[in-house]
């Protein structure tokens, strides 16, 4: 079949070229359409669960809220694991999915066993799924602040919250937007108890006549009046606080009493969870939160253009920052540096290919192949809805040098066939059409062969599951599409231009030389490969050496998930003591901020601290989370250690530091924003965190751990009550009357909505602020029993301060501590989870409790895993194609040889770029000078090597399969087909290793580069095993084949010239070469 489409491709030439053209003009078409983000959709298919449960104790929640909700969701289809958090008023339950579950399916049973769910709960906790957002979707940052100080935090908020967020949901794409910071206004009915004792009425009673205050019912409408239908309008609703005020509550002596003269009503802020600000300065920050599958490049001109419409609308006072944090920074870059590398490495392959062929015909055809197979890769992509990112962008990078191989095969041998033809005597020259037939015929089957393993080494990553899938499929697809694009490219492109360009004269006598840099390779490598045959149990014992001594250097590497990326923002987070106020949380993080703004590099510094009333964290208010955003031209590590230093310097609070995306990666692998978290499972809370404390007091003294955490399960005072019985009904109360008149005292009671124009205040009655401030005024808090008898509440109920849980986790319905740290600078991911594991497990199992490794450590266990099986299978499955190929289980052994040989050039290149320098772990190694800090594999340096066994083992086929070609079809005896074979295939082979590697040059240069931080690892590896398994394939394969087949070796003819001058002769043109031996 393909047989008969290079002969249609070569009758048909125009219209081949003409489909090419517009192939290439379609892609550049669409170009512009596709998404742009920084990475393909990482998106966990996960749903989540919120309930507020305002004045609940952590434990109280677990018990009455989380639990039900579990009990309900637990035993869904496709359900991978129920996760909880109960903290203070508020659960959350993560119901995780298998990776590939459909999220709108899940959602459905979710709100589904929720109805059931809701008969369990407390009558008013209202459970709700929040809207599906990206996993990377906090695309934004934006702030409102007043420099001046003339606009007061409530009316900020208001604008912010009511206004500026209902106009920014409004724009497509938009999923979810977060306002925390300045102070939420809302109608308060501020309670004075001794006024209420002078007209003897209770805070119940005020409560249902608040309820009175607000009214939106309707007055109906009169049907026909002087032939009109006139509806009747009550104006019923409350607009300002005097409305509230002079409603009656009941007659006192005949007197009406209002509820102003029980309580203060106003217009004030809401109880707060959260602050936030900005340089240091109080502000409201609003996070915006995209879609899944949204183009965030695209979304961003939506927002800024929404801004520019808005900016001139704002309130006198009030200054609008829309570059406080914004994503599109880290894409623009990250996507620039990729396209650059792309654009740089499409130059060095055509300066190889010049160098070689030195004929800019061929050179134009051969580099016909890139824009036609990133064009059908392009297309592909857009097709499957993969988008462009750095991901898609480095499969095609990664690419580009191998794209051109098998358009370089085909070139060079219909050059080398149609040079020898004209070399005929014009009598004996075949038809110029027919010979490119056989040209790219000769070599059809080695070509197709050498692309289907390349393709089929990627086959391994498609099987990849998890965060490490998302992340390594859309490489590998648009890395074998675009593969497979080039191979259609040589077999119809190809031969077509061959056609139209190749006719005429092919450069000096009848083409018969050679160009210099091909004659002074070939003059250095006849002497090379003969002693290579002669000397090839020599040759093949010291290729063995090597490998073993590869392997056993690679022994001593340590191992990672994913490289660190750079984002160009820093997350500091700062964990003050459980339990502290949200006042003292505020007043900790304004100074660490207004510290570090003051570092030298930083752009801006936003704080958010507590958590926001829809922020998906059960963050208590102890926490700040504030974003450090660096300068693009600063040195992010000095940056870094600027950051650490102002940390080490705060007592008493615990810190963490990471980058927006990676934190959010890692919560979606553990739960926690740390590279590894140890969950330690068990009933017993006292236990749990007695454990938890001894693994971090253990794990603080590990060398290369860094951001031991374990305080996020811990003891805070609370102020329980105990009712007791026989008082209470002595005084003529339930227990549920006294709690509901306690919660509506303290906690409030929230009567009703107000709606005005776009903005909602909730009308809360509860005690005016100066009567809930102490422990004292609590237990002298009034309740009134059905009898109308008044006790305090301390003559009926015992009040005490006692420790409770500040937060309780779970997963799959079992409590949990999570301990949780990160990989400090010069450790490794692997090496330090063998340590931890070592340390915690001992403990673990004393305690009886069971405990499970999770995060980026279990990924990359996964990822290891299923490359290597998948990897085993695919090589079995080369090695019977490689039968089929070479027609010998002997020649495709021996094919396979190149996988190892390429391993070494790749273990060398991660020991001289990695770890702590190849000069000092040399020595390390030997015992001489400091410690030894491994070079570092992660899974990204794995699909380098996956990527590089594919481009070997593609040398070996075309090596091997024309041995076969010139004993079959030419009848030349095998010693001299292996050495004729060799020099023949010289040139492809290093035109391809060479384009190849050198292709990845400029993306290995960019590590480091936001955007090269996964493609620069596997591009190291890549070049590294290229340089090195070319080489080693021109002289180990034959003199592997000569010895497997059982060449007989002749003797040893000495020469009177020496190898110096072998090359020498390289600048006199070459009056014969090996070529001509051939017909």
């Amino acid at each position: 079949m393909l047989k008969a489409v290079i002969r249609f491709s070569l009758r048909y030439s125009t219209l081949v070229l003409i489909a090419a053209v517009m192939v290439v003009g379609y892609a550049g078409y669409r170009l512009p359409r596709m998404s742009v983000d920084v990475f393909p959709e990482l998106n966990a298919p996960t749903v989540t669960i919120m309930a507020e449960a305002g004045g609940l104790a952590a434990d109280e929640v677990e018990q009455y809220v989380t639990f039900p909700i579990e009990t309900a969701v637990n035993g869904m289809t496709g359900v991978r694991r129920v996760r909880s958090a109960s903290a203070i008023g508020l659960g959350i339950v993560w119901v995780d999915l298998e990776w590939g579950s459909d999220l709108f399916d899940a959602r459905q049973l979710v709100a589904e066993r929720l109805v059931t769910a809701r008969e369990n709960l407390p009558d008013e906790v209202e459970p709700f799924i929040t809207p599906i957002t990206s996993i990377a979707g906090e695309i934004m940052l934006i702030s409102l602040s007043s420099p001046d100080e003339s606009v007061s935090p409530m009316q900020m908020r208001s604008f912010g919250e009511f206004e500026l967020r209902t106009k920014i949901l409004a724009v497509p794409g938009v999923a979810q937007v977060v306002a925390i910071g300045g102070e939420l206004p809302e109608y308060q009915v501020n309670v004075d108890q001794e006024r209420l004792r002078l007209y003897d009425l209770t805070i119940t009673d005020v409560v249902e006549a608040a309820g009175g205050a607000h009214s939106t019912a309707s007055g109906g409408y009169l049907v026909n009046v002087d032939s009109f239908e006139i509806p009747i309008r009550q104006q019923s609703r409350v607009t300002r606080p005097e409305d509230i005020a002079s409603t009656i509550i009941k007659y006192h002596e005949g007197v009406a009493v209002t509820i102003g003269q029980v309580a203060d009503v106003r217009l004030g802020s809401a109880l707060k969870r959260g602050t936030a600000s900005e340089g240091g300065t109080p502000a409201v920050v609003l996070s915006i939160q995209k879609s899944p599958g949204t183009n965030t490049l695209a979304l961003t001109d939506s927002l800024d253009a929404l801004f520019d419409q808005i900016e001139p609308t704002l309130p006198a006072g009030v200054e609008l920052n829309r570059d406080v944090v914004r994503q599109s920074h880290f894409i623009d870059r990250a996507v620039h540096n990729v396209t650059k590398v792309l654009g740089e490495a499409i130059i060095i392959v055509l300066l190889v290919l010049v160098l070689f062929l030195m004929n800019l015909r061929t050179t134009l055809i051969t580099l016909t192949a890139i824009p036609i197979s990133l064009a059908v890769g392009l297309l592909m992509m857009d097709a499957l809805n993969l988008g462009l990112n750095v991901m898609t962008l480095g499969g095609l990078t990664v690419a580009i040098g191998v794209l051109v191989d098998d358009a370089i095969i085909d070139v060079e041998n219909v050059f080398r066939r149609l040079k020898q033809n004209r070399a005929q005597p014009e009598s004996e020259q075949r038809p110029f059409t027919e010979v490119i037939f056989d040209a790219s015929n000769e070599i059809r089957p080695a070509m197709v062969f050498a692309t289907v393993i390349i393709v089929m080494v990627f086959v391994p990553l498609l099987f990849l599951q998890g965060l490490e899938g998302r992340f390594f499929q859309p490489l590998a697809l648009t890395y074998m599409i675009s593969i497979l694009a080039s191979l259609a490219v040589a077999l119809t492109v190809v031969p077509a231009m061959c056609r139209f360009l190749l006719k005429g004269r092919l450069g000096g006598k009848h083409g018969e030389q050679d160009g210099f840099l091909v004659r002074l390779l070939k003059r250095a490598y006849e002497p090379a490969l003969r002693a290579a045959i002669r000397l090839r149990l020599w040759v093949l014992g010291a290729a063995g050496l090597v490998t073993a001594a590869a392997l056993l250097l690679a022994s001593t590497f340590g191992s990672s998930f994913l490289p660190s990326f750079n984002e160009g923002t820093f997350t500091v987070f700062l964990l003050a003591p459980p339990g502290t106020s949200i006042v003292e949380s505020d007043r900790l993080a304004t100074e660490v901020e207004k510290q570090l703004v003051e570092i030298e590099g930083v752009r801006s510094v936003s704080r958010r601290t507590g958590r926001a009333e829809r922020d998906e964290h059960a963050e208590p208010v102890s926490n700040s989370e504030i974003e450090v955003t660096v300068d693009a031209g600063s040195d992010r590590f000095e940056v870094r250690e600027d950051i650490d230093r102002i940390l080490g310097s705060v007592p008493g609070i615990t810190t963490m530091v990471g980058q927006p995306i990676e934190h959010r990666l890692s919560h979606v692998l553990s739960g926690t924003p740390a590279a590894i978290a140890i969950n330690v499972f068990g009933e017993n809370l006292t236990e749990l965190r007695r454990v938890a404390k001894e693994i971090e007091g253990e794990l603080q003294s590990l060398p290369g751990a860094r951001d031991v955490n374990a305080n996020r399960e811990v003891m805070i005072t609370s102020l329980p009550i105990r009712y007791r019985h026989a008082e209470l009904a002595a005084a003529g109360l339930s227990p549920a009357d006294a709690a509901e008149q306690v919660r509506e005292a303290i906690y409030g009671e929230v009567v009703d909505t107000v709606n005005q124009g776009v903005r909602q205040y909730d009308l809360v009655v509860r005690l005016a602020p100066e009567e809930r401030e102490s422990i004292a005024q609590v237990r002298d808090l009034l309740l009134r029993g059905r009898g109308g008898a008044t006790v305090r509440l301390s003559d009926v109920a015992d009040i005490g301060p006692e420790r409770s849980s500040n937060l309780i986790t779970r997963e799959n319905a079992q409590r949990k501590a999570v301990v949780s740290l990160n990989v400090a600078e010069g450790s490794n991911l692997g090496d330090l989870v063998a340590q931890v594991q070592e340390r915690v497990d001992p403990i673990v199992q004393s305690a009886g409790m069971t405990v499970s490794y999770g995060g980026q450590f279990e990924a990359q266990q996964s990822a290891s895993r299923t490359i290597l099986v998948a990897g085993v299978a695919v090589a079995l499955i080369m090695l019977m194609l490689l039968q089929i190929s070479t027609g010998s289980m002997r020649a495709a052994v021996l094919v396979m040889l190149n996988m190892p040989l390429a391993l070494i050039g790749g273990i060398a290149a991660i020991y001289l770029t990695e770890g702590g320098g190849p000069i000092a772990n040399t020595l390390a190694l030997v015992g001489i000078g400091g410690p030894y800090i491994p070079p570092v594999i992660s899974i990204a340096s794995l699909v380098g090597f996956i990527t590089l066994f594919g481009i070997a083992v593609r040398n070996g086929i075309l090596l091997i399969n024309h041995y076969n070609h010139l004993m079959e079809a030419e009848g030349v005896p095998m010693g001299e087909a292996i050495v004729q074979g060799s020099m023949e295939r010289l040139v492809p082979i290093l035109m391809t290793a060479i384009s190849a590697a050198l292709g990845l040059v400029p993306l290995a240069l960019a590590a480091g580069e936001p955007g090269s931080e996964l493609l620069a690892p596997l591009a190291i590896v890549t070049l590294g095993g290229l340089l090195t398994s070319t080489f080693l394939n021109l002289i180990v394969v034959p003199a592997g084949y000569s010895l497997v087949f059982g060449h007989k070796l002749e003797p040893r003819q000495r020469s009177s010239r020496s190898f110096m001058t072998r090359i020498a002769g390289a600048l006199r043109p070459a009056k014969a070469t090996v070529n001509t031996k051939e017909n």
